[in-house]
């Protein structure tokens, strides 16, 4: 009964996901884990724990998917200028923090005018940072609640995690017996073809060969164990063969404080000139040197400083205040109206909620279900309060914080399409699923999926407990 209930839910993407859960069906061993093995055996993915069943997605549906990725995408990037004017002053107000109620260390970078103005001079970053926008799937379709840009991002091992699917003994027969072919998202060529393209628009790179230093250091060993400086050079070499005539590149995995800023704001590595670096260490570095050479012309930077700005929550709060504006085009409005829920700020006021006034905090109190509860800047799937989770007294402890730390934004509770997937050493369970959608200038980089089974704490992050997976793309 539970697969049965679950194919409607999952062919929405293709039939193909009907026909996998037939194929469990007729073949009880997949539902033990252990059938997969061959997923849990390379060393460098034990990092995530990986859910072994895959979700394919349809031609038509990846192009519904991209469209979604990519629009919210450039909204999200444009509200900066489109209504704080990309003015410091304005900037600060807006993104400013009392810091912590109980006196914890803040989770932001404390940012005057005086830095702001300098973030935000050209170039600055913002149109090229890499996103990863997370996506929920109600009954009206894909709802973001979060938007991740710049240094960082979580899932670029998603080809991988691709390969592993595609090599699973019982994922490799079901597609066998069904004639049916797959692959992968190809995120790190989408990657790579926007950070080539990006450098070459930006006039640092003007030939020979490509060099892409990544950070990787610090950071935890399993980390830094997930980024293959081969594998990135092969894509990155791929990338380069559409150009035609163009030359080699390769990828280097470093620590910041190992590049070398050489004269004129040009950067290198072991001897090696550097075109691009990417962020992808825990933060700790000192990406100052970078940032400058970034500034002066000499590298791209991906993406520096202008991370802190980009991922903030409450520019999901200036996309759902304006929804209606004529700010936005007709299609900028339906994208919003489609797919992102209501957002504001939790700050005492009025405001309106589905066409109707409502004061803050006074409606949170009385609706508690209907609401959740997150810190501007939290990542990790960490200050996140849900009111239908909590007591009442919890909830209005979590309303006092917010409202006193004034960097809380309140998003309205969705209820999400009750996936099912492979759950402990043998069955299957209804999960709660996560749809990270990248996107890479004008690249769609394909979805990273979460998921948990359901009963929970009710927030699905890896580094809460979540399982990871791929999304598998059909060839039609």
């Amino acid at each position: 009964m539970l697969l049965a209930d679950a194919k409607p839910v999952h062919a929405r993407w293709s039939e193909v996901n009907r026909e996998f859960l037939e194929f469990v069906e007729r073949n009880p061993a997949c539902l033990d884990r252990a059938s997969f093995a061959s997923i849990y055996a390379d060393p460098s993915m034990q990092y995530f724990p990986i859910q072994p069943w895959p979700l394919f997605v349809g031609a038509e549906q990846r192009r519904e998917m991209e469209a979604v990725a990519l629009g919210m995408d450039r909204l999200v990037k444009d509200v900066l200028e489109r209504f704080l004017e990309n003015d410091p002053k304005r900037l600060v107000e807006f993104y400013g923090t009392k810091g912590t109620m109980d006196g914890a260390p803040s989770l932001v970078l404390e940012l005057s005018e005086d830095m702001l103005a300098l973030i935000l001079e050209e170039p600055n970053g913002v149109r090229s940072a890499p996103s990863r926008a997370d996506y929920i799937e109600t009954r009206d379709g894909l709802q973001c609640i979060e938007y991740n840009a710049g240094a960082c991002l979580g899932g670029m091992q998603n080809d991988a995690i691709a390969e592993l699917y595609l090599e699973a003994a019982p994922t490799a027969r079901f597609l066998r017996e069904g004639g049916r072919r797959a692959r992968g998202s190809g995120l790190l060529r989408a990657f790579f073809r926007h950070l080539v393209e990006d450098t070459a628009d930006l006039g640092v790179w003007r030939g020979g060969d490509f060099n892409v230093a990544v950070a990787v250091r610090p950071h935890a060993p399993g980390r830094i164990a997930m980024h293959s400086a081969e594998i990135y050079t092969r894509e990155l070499c791929r990338v380069l063969d559409e150009r035609a005539g163009a030359p080699r590149g390769r990828v280097l995995l470093c620590a910041l404080d190992e590049l070398v800023q050489e004269r004129g704001g040009a950067v290198s590595l072991g001897g090696h000139p550097v075109h691009a670096v990417v962020e992808q260490d825990n933060g700790e570095g000192d990406i100052r040197p970078v940032f400058r050479a970034f500034k002066m012309g000499g590298v791209n930077l991906f993406s520096g400083p202008i991370s802190h700005v980009l991922r903030d929550k409450r520019n999901l709060v200036l996309l759902s205040e304006h929804a209606g504006s004529d700010e936005f085009t007709a299609a900028e409005r339906s994208l919003i109206e489609r797919h992102l829920p209501w957002t504001r700020r939790l700050l005492p006021g009025r405001t309106t909620r589905r066409g109707r006034a409502v004061r803050l905090p006074e409606a949170l109190l009385e609706g508690r279900e209907a609401f959740v509860l997150k810190k501007a800047s939290s990542v990790g799937g960490t200050f996140v309060e849900i009111g239908r989770l909590r007591s009442d007294a919890e909830w209005k402890e979590a309303i006092r914080r917010a409202l006193w730390e004034e960097d809380w934004v309140v998003q309205e509770y969705l209820e999400t399409v009750p996936y099912v997937f492979q759950s402990g050493e043998t069955g299957a369970a209804r999960h709660e699923l996560v749809w990270g959608l990248f996107a890479f200038g004008d690249h769609f980089g394909g979805a990273w999926l979460r998921m948990q089974a359901q009963g929970g704490h009710g927030v699905v992050n890896a580094r809460r407990g979540a399982e990871t997976g791929a999304l598998l793309e059909v060839v039609e």
